[in-house]
Order: C-alpha cells, then structure tokens, then sequence
C-alpha cells in the first residue's frame, strides 16, 4: 500500500499530490500531465517532476506514450471488469492464507478501523470514509504476510483506486462497503475463512456493473467519455 507519511522529498511531495488528484477525478482520465504545468503549482526543478511522474507510473495511475508524455490513465468497461475480477481473486487468496493463524489481534484492529468508517458515514465524509476503507483492506494483507501477494495486490489495489472512489460517491449513501466489513470481521472472528473468502469474492464481484456504471457517468459529465 501507498503510505500516508509525510513525504521526505519535494519529488515525494509532488507524486502524492498529484495521486490524491487522480484518485479524487480533480485530474481526469485522459488529462495531459505537463511538466511545464506541474512546475507552475509546485515551484519545482524538473528533476523532482521527472521522479514524481515515473513513481506514478510505476503505479499505474498514468500511462506514457512516446512524443505524447504523460496523461492520467483511462479505464474502459473491460479494463474496470478485470481489475475486479483480479482483486477479487487475490482478495479472496489473502483470506485464504489466514488459514490456522490466532486472528484476535487482525479482527481487534479491524473494529476500530469499522467504528472509524461509521464515524465517517454518519458525516457524510467521503474521503475520509474511503482512507480507512483502504486501511481495512491493507490491514488485512499485511496481516497475511504474503510477500509476493502483497507487491501484487500494491498494484492492483492502486491501480484501482480511481474507479473505487468514483463509485464509493454512489455508494456511500447505502453503508454497503461498511457493512460488508462488519461481516468479514464477524467470519474472521468465528474463523469461518471459507464464508469470509465467499463473501469478500461475491462483494468485490457484484460492484463490477456499479463501478462501471459510476465510472461511465463521471466522464460523461466531465465532457471526456471515450
């Protein structure tokens, strides 16, 4: 997971503002990333722009094209259906690799997480609500200690983050995501891993549809459907 410290380096700075932006749509899918442009907001040299565009690279928030530079990534209805379908496999792999382990102290912090995102809800505060619904997820596989899975789900997690967020503003009314958490911690809690991987895989897979349809509707609006 993408940590929350404080950045070190005007170059770290750079690329967490810029990936706060293109999670939250403030940067749109498509949007050219100009090194001139970035130079202007940040009063930065180009080397620490340069950094800050290849870390978000390496992310998958933005691609790069030869002569064309840097731009937000776009996602069509295939690319949203199989960044769900992947999350929802390895999810439900981490689940998997709780199997036997003494889980009091995961489904402990795991409440405090949940009582946070109730917190949240009742505010209607949805970016805060969407921080902790990261915390919960991350909670999960650093517990699992599964080196390689967590360097993979890195990726597909954040790669992911901008269509979650555009569909977190549809969903957050509902308590689903909230709720979907009370019920993991609950299977947690009675080791029932088997249900626990069901219903992380079933929660992650029926938002396909939601997560496209909340995707399409943003760009629509934003005048930039491609």
């Amino acid at each position: 997971m993408i940590k929350s410290d404080l950045p070190s380096t005007i170059s770290t700075h750079i690329f967490h503002s810029l990936r706060q932006k293109i999670i939250e749509g403030e940067l749109q899918p498509g949007k050219a990333l100009r090194e001139e442009e970035i130079r202007e907001k940040h009063g930065s040299s180009r080397g620490p722009i340069r950094e800050s565009l290849r870390l978000l690279l390496q992310t998958g928030l933005v691609e790069h094209q030869p002569r064309k530079g840097f731009r937000v990534r776009h996602y069509n209805p295939l690319d949203i259906k199989q960044i769900y379908e992947l999350r929802a496999n390895l999810e439900a792999q981490v689940i998997d690799d709780l199997t036997g382990r003494d889980l009091t102290p995961l489904t402990a912090s795991l409440k405090e997480i949940c009582e946070r995102m109730n917190g949240f809800y009742a505010q209607n505060n949805r970016k805060s609500y969407f921080t902790e619904n990261e915390c919960f997820h991350g909670e999960i596989i650093l517990f699992a200690n599964n080196r390689i899975l967590l360097e993979i789900m890195d990726y597909v997690n954040e790669v992911s983050l901008p269509v979650r967020y555009r569909l977190l503003g549809d969903a957050l009314p509902s308590r689903r995501s909230l709720t979907y958490h009370e019920t993991i911690v609950e299977l947690l809690e009675q080791g029932n891993i088997e249900k626990a991987k069901y219903a992380t895989k079933h929660h992650i897979l029926e938002n396909i549809n939601r997560a496209v349809a909340a995707y399409s509707k943003d760009q629509i609006f934003s005048g930039i459907n491609k």
